[in-house]
């Protein structure tokens, strides 16, 4: 008798999905148009990215208005994108300990948005920010936030070495965002193009996976919408290895958008009856359902 097969409905990914405010950046703000451009199509929740000129992610009275505005279109901020707040060049204690008391009253500015998880790009893996992040550890424990790093191509910043670096760590608060268009191997290609790289990179990152990034991948280019034409990404290997290894965060798409993408909203919103198609094409040896990108199909 064959095993029961195990995959995600179409229902339990939109419960789950969310969407980063990439989609948006440096050419239309957070407001009323953009905003109800999510809500028109099914978005509720986002992950907001750090926009210093827009709003401060340290204030309470600054992320109020942010929340104002998202809950009159029945969206939730469930996670904060603090891409510019990172820990090198920290050459005095005092400066050091203004970056970590910064870092957490935007955790706590989360918190009371009623999102999790802040995540931040650390670009140095180094003692600092191993201390840093213990200090940051401390302050959100007996809370539901999360603390993450995420991967990189650059030297230092691949999976492997955040892996590394979490496992030093050692908190069950910190961990990682896997971004599926940062991963490298040694020849330079992304592995979640290939056949058996998804499976083996979640499984590589699995203890410490609590959030990801998800958009399209074409010729060397990350952020793409997801099943852009030519997308490279293998969606059914990996969310087959999402599910598996029991990963349990957002699922989060990071896709740019206008002006070099102008489908981006509606892509993300289409991607969860996308995905399950495709799942169930390969299942069933068939071609891939127009417009549903790479899949890998089971020999």
């Amino acid at each position: 008798m064959n095993a029961p097969h195990d995959f995600y409905t179409v229902e339990e990914i939109r419960n789950r999905l969310s969407m980063s405010t990439v989609v948006f950046w440096k050419y239309r703000p957070i407001g009323e148009a953009t905003l109800s451009a999510l809500a028109r199509h099914g978005i509720r929740r986002i992950e907001l990215l750090e926009s210093p000129e827009q709003f401060d992610m340290a204030d309470r009275g600054s992320m109020r208005y942010i929340e104002d505005g998202c809950r009159a279109f029945g969206i939730r901020i469930v996670a904060y994108h603090a891409h510019m707040t990172h820990f090198s060049g920290l050459d005095t204690e005092a400066k050091r300990q203004a970056q970590v008391d910064r870092c957490r009253r935007q955790i706590d500015t989360l918190l009371a948005l009623g999102g999790n998880v802040w995540g931040t790009h650390a670009t140095a893996t180094d003692d600092t920010l191993l201390r840093c992040t213990t200090e940051l550890a401390r302050h959100a424990e007996g809370t539901g936030a999360v603390l993450l790093v995420e991967n990189f191509k650059d030297d230092g910043l691949w999976v492997e070495d955040r892996v590394a670096f979490l496992d030093r760590v050692g908190h069950p608060q910190v961990g990682m965002i896997l971004d599926i268009g940062h991963v490298r191997n040694r020849e330079g290609a992304n592995p979640m193009t290939i056949p058996g790289g998804p499976e083996r990179v979640v499984a590589l990152c699995r203890r410490h996976l609590r959030h990801v990034h998800l958009h399209g991948f074409r010729e060397g280019v990350d952020h793409y919408p997801a099943f852009a034409e030519g997308d490279e990404i293998l969606w059914v290997e990996l969310f087959r290895a999402l599910r598996a290894s029991g990963y349990g965060g957002h699922i989060n798409f990071e896709s740019k958008g206008e002006p070099k993408h102008l489908d981006t909203i509606e892509a993300t919103a289409r991607a969860p009856q996308r995905i399950v198609a495709a799942e169930a094409a390969a299942r069933r040896g068939d071609a891939p359902p127009a417009g549903a990108g790479r899949i890998t199909s089971d020999r």
